[in-house]
């Protein structure tokens, strides 16, 4: 479903990321045949609040770091990458928490995030 994310608040927009967060980590079963293309729609839904959000004035996506602390793992993974060009410490330090945790998919993707940051493919903007 495509949505026209311009006509939406910063809140709300942070509150459909949350929302699509938590959907994303949901639809991973890793015994379902649908869960890559699930996944991965959320994955561009969840990149088009984020690239709205940054392209309005002031980048507005400073409006996702207090979801660095949310109960949600998937949420803090989202969150994590999305916002370390803005807090790189902070979002390290949630993106190596979830990576030591070693659970599921979250840890991997913190870890590969971080390593691919680390080894300077990948510049967070």
């Amino acid at each position: 479903m495509k949505r026209n994310l311009s006509r939406l608040s910063d809140e709300a927009l942070r509150d459909l990321f949350e929302d699509l967060a938590i959907r994303q980590g949901e639809a991973w079963d890793p015994g379902d045949p649908e869960t890559v293309p699930r996944y991965t729609k959320l994955y561009f839904e969840i990149l088009d609040v984020v690239t709205e959000l940054q392209s309005r004035p002031g980048d507005r996506r400073r409006i996702l770091i207090p979801l660095l602390e949310h109960e949600n793992w998937q949420v803090r993974l989202k969150t994590g990458t999305y916002v370390f060009a803005l807090v790189p410490e902070q979002a390290r330090r949630t993106l190596e928490w979830l990576a030591s945790t070693r659970v599921g998919p979250v840890c991997m993707e913190a870890g590969s995030f971080l390593g691919a940051v680390d080894d300077g493919m990948y510049v967070p903007t």
